[in-house]
């Protein structure tokens, strides 16, 4: 029998796998496959923006059991115990300007925190939408804290991360615009259509997943990786066969080495029944 070609196939969530439209989340195709290549002796993981406590409640489903990469790549963590193996926070201070910034504005902001037992805190100043709208995107449980500045200025505890939102179809991309003002020392990236996340510099997916491989001791050339968003870059670049997903953008496209159909073409299933399963 042929050895496989990779050693870790790593899986962004939302656009890649996790669709709410599926019932329970996930197609049977992407279910199959998963279990499949973890049969031939190829673990599966997960490389997400969301955090270790809403890993922990998918990674049953999809029989996983592998370290994931949360939290934008700020957490690295056991799926199982919910042991942290690595943590990135911002800087305090770039955290505190941010809390100004966003009371300043009314941008609706987050911020998460990590706790001792490997949980994550989330503090939001409003909300625009329904609650079920930000209980999607950002997590929950939740807390409202209107004035996000009180919150940071009485903590000596950084946040791992924060979002707002910013609808760049109906106003200007302030991607650029939040790094220019918070500077090198954090790291703005578009993770959707409506968010920008910040993390500390040079925190994001590719960093948090070369914490779990020298974790693992598998070197990045033998990683499948599939994404659909630009979050997912620094882990397309990494792998040794970054996969993007069909209704990426160009841009996130443009650093794939090969292209998947679309999420409800089950892209993730045909990558790894492709390079993986049959390979």
């Amino acid at each position: 029998m042929q050895p496989p070609r990779y050693d870790l196939v790593v899986l962004d969530l939302d656009g890649t796998i996790l669709e709410k439209e599926f019932e329970g989340g996930y197609s049977p195709r992407v279910r199959h496959a998963i279990a499949a290549v973890q049969a031939s002796g190829v673990p599966v993981t997960i490389a997400t923006g969301r955090t270790l406590d809403f890993v922990r409640t998918q990674t049953p489903l999809l029989g996983i059991f592998t370290p994931v990469v949360t939290t934008q790549g700020a957490v690295v963590g056991d799926p199982i115990s919910g042991e942290v193996l690595f943590e990135a926070d911002m800087p305090l201070d770039v955290a505190r300007a941010v809390a100004e910034w966003a009371d300043k504005t009314g941008r609706v902001t987050i911020f998460y925190f990590s706790n001792r037992d490997g949980t994550t805190t989330l503090y939001q100043n409003r909300e625009v939408w329904q609650p079920s709208v930000y209980d999607h995107w950002f997590g929950m449980p939740r807390r409202i804290q209107p004035n996000l500045s009180k919150l940071l200025a009485a903590s000596d505890h950084p946040p791992l991360k924060f979002i707002s939102v910013n609808d760049a179809s109906a106003e200007p991309d302030l991607t650029p615009i939040l790094q220019e003002q918070f500077g090198p020392t954090m790291l703005m990236t578009r993770t959707h259509a409506l968010l920008i996340e910040g993390t500390a510099a040079g925190v994001d997916k590719g960093s948090g997943l070369l914490h779990l491989l020298e974790h693992l001791k598998i070197a990045p050339e033998r990683v499948l990786a599939v994404g659909d968003n630009e979050n997912d870059i620094p882990i397309l670049k990494l792998a040794g066969m970054g996969v993007a997903m069909g209704q990426a953008t160009d841009k996130v496209k443009s650093f794939a080495q090969w292209i998947a159909p679309s999420i409800f073409q089950d892209g993730a299933a045909v990558a790894m029944e492709k390079f993986v399963i049959g390979g």
